[in-house]
């Protein structure tokens, strides 16, 4: 049996703001667990498709994903500003100006953060707030707004993802909007590859059940991820793991019984990196 691998956590949701990586997974011939996916829709820009029926019988679509683009919400576009309310870089003299709404001040954060530069991190966000940024390493620069909300008192909260499929959740002092360092919380997780082809796999139907096709993409193709939207996850599923050479073939029955079946092909040398993912069938 493997052992279940965490849900991950929607940006909106109110839990630890470090994500702690999941452990490594032992790789075997043959494998099979049961992988508890709890659902939640993360929040964003547009409603996710309703649910239709699983596609017909032996409908298989294979990729060579190779660095496949990302694909972004429905009505969202990637967006890397600078550091101005208006969109510029400046106001001439040389000192940045800030944004002054908090969906733009949480981009034009993401976008300093993405350039790996502490020391413009330090222009927006206390020191607790570029610590967490920092610890995460550079991420994908190409951030899409989920959504913005009342955080407290004098507080907002965006909720973002990259075309990675990292989620990032960042809390504003109102007051300080449109002035340095407004940023005061940071929460952040970022999409992980596992080394075992049940776990990947696993991590692959989390992805699904969170409603993240940028991480499902990032797990497969973009080909690969769009035969999964529209349709409805399991709540959890059991998975068999067999390896053929530098090939794993992955089969999963979807639980409660009935909610369906895939069988999943995975190269071997893709694990834990991205794309690892090349075939997938619905049974």
């Amino acid at each position: 049996m493997t052992a279940s691998p965490l849900r991950h956590a929607a940006p909106g949701d109110d839990v630890a703001r470090i994500h702690n990586p999941a452990r490594p997974y032992r790789t075997a011939v043959a494998v099979a667990g049961v992988l508890v996916l709890a659902l939640l829709g993360t929040a964003a820009c547009g409603k996710k498709g309703e649910p239709q029926a699983t596609a017909s019988a032996n409908t298989v679509i294979t990729d060579s994903p190779g660095t496949s683009a990302s694909a972004l919400p429905s009505g969202s576009a990637a967006a890397t500003p600078q550091p101005s309310s208006t969109g510029g870089s400046g106001n001439g003299s040389g000192t940045p100006t800030f944004p002054k709404t908090a969906k733009d001040y949480g981009l034009a954060a993401l976008a300093a953060w993405a350039s790996g530069s502490k020391s413009k991190l330090d222009q927006y966000a206390v020191q607790a707030a570029v610590s967490q940024f920092m610890g995460h390493g550079k991420p994908n620069s190409q951030w899409t707004t989920l959504n913005c909300s009342a955080a407290g008192s004098g507080r907002t909260a965006c909720d973002y993802r990259n075309a990675h499929g990292d989620d990032t959740k960042l809390t504003m002092d109102d007051t300080q909007l449109g002035h340095p360092t407004a940023v005061v919380d940071v929460f952040v997780n970022r999409t992980q590859y596992p080394a075992d082809a049940a776990g990947y796999v696993g991590f692959f139907m989390a992805a699904w059940g969170d409603g993240n096709k940028q991480r499902m993409t990032r797990f497969s193709s973009t080909s690969i991820a769009n035969m999964f939207t529209g349709k409805t996850p399991p709540t959890g599923s059991q998975t068999e793991a067999t390896q053929n050479g530098s090939t794993w073939t992955v089969r999963v029955t979807g639980l409660p019984l009935g909610s369906g079946n895939w069988t999943f092909t995975v190269s071997g040398g893709k694990l834990g990196g991205g794309n690892a993912i090349t075939a997938a069938k619905f049974d």
